[in-house]
């Protein structure tokens, strides 16, 4: 439209020049004479140039749309064959085909439509071989080609460093996503609070994951144990942490096993039976009697005597006999502990039950039994079984099978200290 209006401006001007100019043109040819006015001829250039210049401009059009439609094409080719290179490239990454992988996904990245997804396809393939260098710099190709896919790959770099055990990387990776709250970023938190033992904060941030619908009820619920129980082990004060944990974290019995225990490592040795105590009487449990056993303050005598009283309710449990094993020893009653450790092994043979036994036995001039003690442990402690400890077939004849009457007589008889 353009050139037609310029095209008609330059007639009208052409035609106004021309008006004032009477003349003709006169055309001849053998015996034909042709006699042309000026403006009428005027009229005529102009319509040819106007209609040469119209002509130029669509062969100049065509042209240039039939190098477009070529350009065109060859991209499509290309990029179709990155993304050819892309797959080919990804099978041979998990087929372990790395320097085939590299080539073709280094091929294919400039002429892809998402070259970030090469570029983070390149940064695995450095974390499988252990090239740091070249796996920050893929993942800040893949930033650059993506900025809107930031939050994606941050997660995939923070994956990777915490599975090449780069924490600090990590840390500092997360540390640039504080504005997010995504789930999967508190997974990655989760994870990097699990591997630096940092239980407080991954006991905040487990109801954050149930929530995100990451773990259930019930696995948020043992991770809480967990993290309560490592954070009282890691504790110097465990007076101080108790309180702080959820009341329902403190009704559970392996925090409260756990409670006990860093009780004991701080010294506070009457404190940790009377958590034991209330413990056993809400739940006997094999672990919180095994512990019991282990008092080291200067009550003994009283400890023997309250666990004798639970042997009235369990008289074939081989870890309260273990336990009163130990405590007869720690109160220097020396026959009462080699009776309770002999029914213990009786009943369940375990390395730990010999060891004591074995100690027991060098301190009191036995040798050779001690030595024999000492071996039947090691072997124990070597060789595991699948079936675990050995239990009675029936009630009644762990203490008698194999044994002579004296042992059986060691439970229900105890010598008199």
């Amino acid at each position: 439209m353009f050139w037609l209006l310029l095209a008609a401006a330059a007639g009208v001007l052409a035609a106004s020049k021309l008006a004032g100019q009477p003349g003709y043109l006169l055309l001849a040819w053998a015996d034909w004479r042709l006699e042309i006015r000026s403006l009428l001829l005027a009229l005529v250039l102009v319509l040819a140039v106007f209609g040469l210049f119209h002509w130029l401009l669509g062969i100049t059009y065509r042209a240039r749309q039939a190098l477009a439609r070529r350009r065109l094409t060859r991209q499509l080719r290309r990029r179709q064959q990155a993304e050819a290179d892309l797959s080919v490239g990804l099978l041979a990454l998990l087929e372990g085909h790395y320097p085939r992988a590299q080539k073709l996904l280094q091929r294919g990245r400039r002429a892809a439509g998402a070259p970030e997804l090469h570029a983070l396809a390149l940064a695995h393939l450095a974390q499988l071989r252990g090239d740091t260098l070249t796996r920050e710099r893929e993942f800040a190709a893949a930033r650059a080609a993506a900025p809107a896919a930031s939050l994606a790959i941050a997660w995939l770099r923070a994956s990777a460093q915490l599975a090449a055990g780069d924490t600090v990387g990590a840390t500092a990776t997360l540390h640039g996503l504080t504005g997010h709250d995504s789930p999967r970023l508190r997974q990655l938190e989760a994870q990097l609070a699990r591997q630096r033992g940092d239980w407080q904060n991954l006991l905040e941030l487990i109801p954050r994951l149930r929530r995100g619908g990451l773990i259930d009820a019930v696995e948020a619920n043992h991770q809480e144990i967990v993290c309560a129980s490592q954070l009282l082990a890691g504790g110097e004060v465990p007076e101080l942490l108790w309180p702080q944990l959820p009341r329902r974290l403190r009704r559970e019995d392996a925090v409260r096993l756990a409670y006990a225990q860093a009780l004991r490592r701080a010294g506070r040795q009457d404190a940790a039976q009377e958590t034991l105590v209330e413990l056993l009487q809400d739940h006997w449990q094999a672990a919180a009697v095994v512990e019991f056993g282990r008092y080291a303050g200067k009550e003994a005598e009283r400890e023997l005597a309250r666990a004798e009283r639970w042997l009235a309710a369990h008289p074939k449990d081989p870890h309260l006999l273990l336990a009163l094993g130990r405590l007869a020893r720690r109160a220097r009653q020396w026959a009462r502990a080699q009776a309770y450790f002999q029914s213990s092994l009786l009943l369940a043979p375990s390395a730990q039950g010999h060891l004591e036994l074995a100690e027991l036995l060098q301190g009191i001039g036995q040798s050779e039994a001690s030595a024999e003690h000492y071996r039947s442990g090691l072997r124990l402690a070597l060789a595991p079984t699948a079936e675990g400890p050995v239990r009675p077939d029936r009630p009644g004849t762990a203490l008698t099978a194999g044994a002579p009457a004296a042992d059986d007589r060691a439970v229900l008889m105890l010598p008199k200290a």
